[in-house]
Parts: C-alpha cells; sequence; structure tokens
C-alpha cells in the first residue's frame, strides 16, 4: 500500500512538472512580444490612439500605417487576446493581409486611428496642417524610444497625404523613408505634388495598380509623382501590380476595393514593400 501512495505522487509530481512547462511555453510564446492599443496625450485636450502590433521575433524595422479614405478606423479587443480593425474605406494599408505578413517579416506596426478630435475622419486640409503634424511627431517619438529607430511612413490614397505633408514639414528628421501605396496624384481633394518640392530626400517607394479605377489615383500620372520626388531624392522606387481582383466588391466604391487596394495580390504586394523596407531585393512587378 506504501509502494503504491508513493507511486501516485511520483506521477503527479510529474503531471505537475509538465502543466508547468506547457503554461509557461504558451506564455513566453503568447506575450513576450505584445500587441497593444495606444492613446497618447498630444495637442491640448487631444489624443492621439493607434493599434501597436509587435513581431514575434527580432524587430527589423517600424512602419506608421495611415488608412485610406478618411481615415476612421475601429479597435476591439476579442477575448482571445487578438485586435479586430473596423475600417470605412481604408484599403491596403489596413487589410489584415497586410500587416500579418508585416509583422511575419519583423516589421513592428502602429496603424494610426483619427485623433480626438477628428473621430469622424480627417480630411486633405487636416492631414496637411501643423495639427496632424504635432500629433504624429509624439507618435514617432513614442516609437524611437521604444524600438530604437526611425519609422517608415506608409499612407494609401488620401491617406498618402499625411505621410507626404508629415515627411516634407519634418524635412525628413528622424524618418527612414516615405511609403505611397495608390498615391493621390490628382483630383479635387489635391494630389501629393502639391506640397513643397525639392524637400524630401529619404527613400521614396510607390506602389501602383495598371487597373486601378480610382479617379485620384491613375496609373497614367504615376510618372509624375515620381519625377516629383526624384528632384530631391536619390532613392525612389516603384512596384507596379497588374491582375488580381480588380473589380470592387457589388455596390462597393473603386476607390476602397479592387485593384486600388491590390485585392487579391495583397500578401505579395506586401511581402515586397517588406523586402524594399528591410534592403532585400524586391519585385518592381508583380502580376498573378
Amino acid at each position: 500500500m506504501h509502494k503504491i501512495i508513493i507511486l501516485k505522487n511520483y506521477k503527479q509530481e510529474i503531471f505537475s512538472h509538465i502543466l508547468r512547462f506547457l503554461i509557461l511555453t504558451f506564455a513566453i510564446s503568447t506575450f513576450t512580444y505584445a500587441d497593444e492599443i495606444v492613446t497618447l496625450n498630444t495637442r491640448n485636450n487631444v489624443t492621439q490612439t493607434f493599434l501597436l502590433l509587435e513581431p514575434e521575433k527580432e524587430i527589423k524595422g517600424v512602419v506608421i500605417m495611415f488608412p485610406g479614405h478618411e481615415g476612421v478606423i475601429r479597435i476591439s479587443k476579442s477575448s482571445f487576446g487578438q485586435f479586430n480593425v473596423y475600417n470605412e474605406g481604408g484599403g491596403f494599408t489596413v487589410s489584415k493581409k497586410t500587416r500579418k505578413i508585416y509583422k511575419k517579416n519583423g516589421l513592428a506596426v502602429a496603424l494610426i486611428a483619427p485623433p480626438s478630435d477628428r473621430q469622424y475622419g480627417m480630411d486633405t486640409e487636416f492631414r496637411s496642417s501643423n495639427e496632424h503634424l504635432e500629433d504624429i511627431k509624439i507618435v514617432i517619438n513614442y516609437l524611437q524610444k521604444k524600438y530604437n529607430k526611425d519609422p517608415y511612413l506608409h499612407g494609401h490614397c488620401r491617406g498618402s497625404f499625411s505621410p507626404a505633408s508629415i515627411v516634407t514639414k519634418l524635412r525628413n528628421i528622424g524618418v527612414s523613408g516615405l511609403i505611397l501605396s495608390s498615391a493621390r496624384s490628382r483630383g479635387r481633394h489635391g494630389a501629393v505634388t502639391d506640397y513643397e518640392s525639392n524637400v524630401v530626400s529619404v527613400p521614396v517607394l510607390l506602389i501602383q495598380h495598371k487597373n486601378d479605377l480610382c479617379k485620384g489615383t491613375p496609373y497614367r500620372k504615376l510618372d509624375a509623382v515620381i519625377e516629383f520626388y526624384q528632384t530631391s531624392s536619390d532613392t525612389v522606387d516603384t512596384i507596379v501590380v497588374e491582375g488580381g481582383n480588380t473589380k470592387p466588391k457589388k455596390n462597393g466604391r473603386v476607390c476602397q476595393n479592387g485593384a486600388h487596394s491590390f485585392k487579391g495580390l495583397q500578401k505579395e504586394t506586401a511581402q515586397e514593400v517588406s523586402n524594399w523596407i528591410l534592403g532585400k531585393q524586391f519585385k518592381t512587378s508583380i502580376s498573378d
């Protein structure tokens, strides 16, 4: 009887050790790099919120992402500790596929929401303002201190006005590079080429779909954007996308879906953008 009790205790001890090991392993793999919602005080009585996503291994770079359209996103946390992002036509920079690929490649992602005084959206005037600059400067400083790296600024469609304006106003200080996907090049909202010329000297990457149906971001105007940045930057690279799901969703807007947002080729596009950021060879054309 005594031997049986000892055997039972021994088995319980082994089981206890295994259980502790599994719990510890799960905790390390799940929480070493924690995603979080960050809210910073910026201007007087104004806060700036963003979703910060960290890769599971070494952080090789940092990207600040500006959603397209009016930049309106809603962030919620699921019961599993993951974050869901609802967006109103934010395009490539709010795509879950884009965020996943960036994280997989070692990039920390800060997805920008509108500031507290612009919860219903950011128009071109605000994206070009000193108020917006002040908000994002504080975000940049926060990320620099956290990761000891200058971030890349990536905007999509109307979201391209934000990084284009900010990099110009900052005179490139504290920024590693400018990334514009489906950059605004014409129309009633203006164009990124409307900002002060001969200023942006950081590396620039432009991503454009050949069949983009958005009137403000036509493929035929890509050369004008390239030439604008080539006057001041030694590195102006392009990635041209062709194919994928070129038609927008039923009843969807052409400036929020389909070719405009690289649907059907978002993973491939995000991978090549990641390669560019990390200084690796990247494809200048993507097709299915």
